[in-house]
């Protein structure tokens, strides 16, 4: 669990480091990026890009929230989205 919990929290800074870097990037590309990207397999590459999808709505819903808290906001539900996921 540990394990995808730092997969979740990689996938999530790296959506919001390529999001700043290609600020036209739509959510497809990005998260091909994360597919690419995060060392992660079966269900915790699943959460880890479910990390970043929900990171990168955050971001979306609030464009002034800074990256250390739209990450602590995903660390806070990272339990509620390792259960979606099936982990």
């Amino acid at each position: 669990m540990e394990d995808t919990k730092i997969a979740m929290m990689m996938a999530a800074g790296k959506a919001l480091d390529y999001k700043k870097s290609n600020p036209d990037a739509e959510s497809a590309e990005i998260m091909q990026h994360i597919m690419v990207n995060v060392g992660a397999t079966g269900n915790a590459k699943i959460s880890a890009i479910a990390a970043a999808d929900r990171a990168l709505k955050y971001k979306e819903e609030n464009p002034r929230a800074n990256d250390k808290e739209i990450m602590q906001r995903v660390m806070n539900e990272s339990s509620e989205i390792i259960d979606a996921t099936g982990e």
